[in-house]
């Protein structure tokens, strides 16, 4: 039963050896395939923001949010506008908020991306991406007041009307003798 155990335990040793052999192999080939940082973003020591929060990119640059053992779980969610609380639908994300992460996107035409920690969103964990020219924030133009009436005289008329109706009224009132 002993040897039973022992060549048990021999095989199991072998057979962990060849896996993780393996999986380094993999891992080898994955980071081989990421592309480089042209500009890495991490968690300031508050914990709650980014450490860049308005930077500016070229065109095919490749931003990294990497942070390893934070203390609190974030992540990268791309949206509309700066001040958006909830992710943009089919826009960029790393995925669940995490204490370690590496995500990379590489940027590849001109415009301006806004991204947000949605764990932190309330905390305004938030950043913004220029990217070469970038694109201009749009914002809504006031609503326009409708025009005046054209109809001259409309204001007299209707006054002159409510004047004859609160004498008629007045009028009608019998008195007390």
């Amino acid at each position: 039963m002993n040897k039973l155990v022992v060549v048990l335990g021999m095989i199991g040793i072998l057979l962990t050896g060849v896996v993780s052999g393996q999986d380094a192999d993999v891992d080898e080939v994955q980071d081989e395939n990421l592309p480089e940082c042209d500009l890495s973003i991490g968690v300031t020591s508050s914990g709650i923001e980014y450490d860049q929060t308005d930077v500016t990119i070229e065109v095919g640059d490749t931003v990294c949010w990497q942070w390893e053992n934070e203390s609190m779980a974030h992540n990268v969610a791309e949206t509309e506008t700066n001040s958006d609380d909830e992710r943009k639908n089919g826009g960029v994300y790393s995925g669940e908020a995490n204490t370690t992460v590496d995500f990379r996107h590489t940027f590849e035409e001109d415009y301006t991306f806004f991204y947000m920690c949605e764990p932190h969103v309330s905390l305004d964990m938030r950043g913004k991406i220029t990217v070469g020219n970038g694109t201009p924030v749009v914002v809504p133009e006031p609503a326009e007041r409708p025009e005046p009436s054209t109809v001259p005289g409309f204001g007299i008329v209707l006054v002159t009307i409510s004047i004859l109706g609160a004498l008629i009224v007045v009028r009608n009132v019998p008195r007390d003798k």
